[in-house]
């Protein structure tokens, strides 16, 4: 059964005539880091213990590695203000102040793909997230290739035009993203202090 980075694979080769595969794989790899981490696109809730008088604790994503913490709340879905990550390889959360008793919170991060185990592996991302935004990783591995001198499929315009395509691709996840998937949404809440009914 072909995979979403199968079907890439097969679209990406007829725009680069004489590159082989293992090439377009790491610049795959490359462009997959690229999206993801500057999108926000691939999101992690993560959960947490901060243990009676520590102000650090340590979180890891179930796959990839963090790229950025993206806020942390606590079980009541509050916001914890002044969370910083100190360590996004060890996934260590700085917070502002000493707990008094062993708290739970969920840490939200940012997630870009891990090395691959292999050369000719793939990058480990969800099925989901490749389906969705296969074009605009297909883009960025086009002007990556691209702009690179001497090869057969080398040409500096396509590139510069497949990377303003990326750009404006990632620029696009990210605000979708942001805005929980939706269109026009309406982007205030009325304040509940003057909501009357019971």
């Amino acid at each position: 059964m072909a995979t979403p980075f199968d079907r890439l694979m097969d679209t990406i080769r007829p725009h680069l005539p004489g590159s082989v595969d293992q090439a377009i794989r790491q610049e795959l790899f490359s462009a997959c880091q690229e999206f993801f981490g500057e999108s926000n696109v691939w999101r992690e809730d993560c959960d947490l213990v901060l243990k009676l008088d520590e102000d650090e604790a340590e979180i890891m994503p179930y796959t990839g590695q963090i790229k950025r913490l993206l806020y942390v709340k606590d079980m009541d879905s509050t916001p914890v203000r002044g969370v910083t990550m100190t360590d996004t390889i060890q996934g260590i959360l700085k917070f502002p102040y000493k707990a008094s008793g062993d708290s739970n919170y969920i840490a939200t991060v940012a997630i870009i793909p891990s090395d691959p185990i292999s050369r000719d592996a793939f990058p480990i991302v969800p099925y989901d997230l490749v389906t969705k935004y296969w074009r605009e990783i297909m883009w960025q591995v086009l002007a990556q290739m691209m702009v690179q001198p001497n090869k057969p499929y080398t040409n500096p315009s396509f590139a510069a035009l497949y990377q303003s395509k990326a750009k404006g691709g990632i620029a696009r996840a990210r605000k979708t993203t942001n805005a929980g998937n939706t269109q026009n949404s309406q982007t205030w809440m009325f304040p509940q202090s003057f909501n009357r009914r019971k």
